[in-house]
């Protein structure tokens, strides 16, 4: 996916990461539908991530992921 100019050492509020994405696909001069992807994979990584930060117990992980990659990559 696109990268972040800043260390990945620093923590983003929702704001700043939207912005940042936003910024470099204006710079990439995307196609509406790109920008739709793109927006779309950035929201499902975070929620694996979140995912992966939350899970408690190993079939608890492995259903939301299986969930969030079924949302991601088969929308309705």
């Amino acid at each position: 996916m696109l990268s972040s100019n800043r260390s990945n050492d620093q923590r983003f509020s929702a704001a700043d990461e939207a912005r940042d994405l936003e910024q470099q696909m204006a710079a990439l001069d995307l196609s509406a539908a790109d920008k739709h992807f793109l927006r779309a994979l950035h929201q499902t990584e975070k929620q694996l991530n979140e995912a992966f930060d939350a899970a408690q117990r190993p079939g608890d992980l492995q259903q939301q992921v299986s969930r969030l990659y079924k949302q991601l990559y088969r929308p309705d």
